[in-house]
């Protein structure tokens, strides 16, 4: 018999430990991730509150869209790759809370939340640790739903990151070319000089 790994005793616990009225949230945290759409909408109101106009507030929705899409693209290549078992189909006292088809590792919830996370920690930086409570608890709701390992979660977590920090990257190369749309050394928009 081979030994349960910690990746396993964790998901298994998080399935036996669940509580009801919390099933629920968590089910809608995955819901509400799909694809990044949340970072989007928050990008946007942000945008808005920064008074920065209808346009530079879409332009950050836009961005953080894309953003979040090229971490979920980048997650369900690793996923090809590596086709690694869900835990409910590997160990059959895990009843997921729904059911998702692809393979486990990397999770694609993480890894768009950590890029939106990233990318809006830039421009609001004062907001950081609400971005990444969130982004956190997306993470964990895919542990406490069944459809993957801690494991899964920290790597997509990880290509998040990464995908988030290359495109602060892009769009620093870029902002000399969109006239009113500079983001300051603080992640704070400025208005653009001339």
């Amino acid at each position: 018999m081979v030994p349960a790994s910690i990746d396993d005793r964790i998901v298994e616990w998080a399935a036996a430990h669940r509580y009801g009225p919390l099933d629920g949230f968590f089910v809608a945290l995955g819901t509400v991730e799909k694809l990044g759409l949340i970072w989007a909408v928050m990008a946007f109101v942000l945008g808005l509150l920064m008074r920065r106009g209808l346009r530079n507030a879409g332009v950050l929705a836009l961005a953080t869209l894309l953003t979040t899409f090229a971490a979920d693209s980048v997650s369900f290549g690793v996923k090809d790759l590596v086709n690694r078992t869900r835990p409910a189909d590997a160990h059959a006292q895990i009843h997921p809370l729904y059911v998702v088809h692809s393979s486990s590792f990397p999770a694609g919830h993480a890894a768009t939340a950590f890029a939106g996370a990233t990318l809006l920690s830039y421009f609001a930086p004062r907001l950081t640790p609400l971005f990444v409570v969130l982004a956190a608890a997306i993470g964990f709701s895919r542990v406490y739903v069944g459809v993957h390992y801690p494991t899964d979660v920290l790597a997509g977590a990880a290509i998040g990151v990464l995908v988030g920090a290359a495109a602060i990257g892009v769009l620093l190369l870029i902002e000399k070319k969109v006239p009113h749309w500079t983001p300051g050394s603080s992640g704070r928009w400025r208005p653009a000089p001339g």
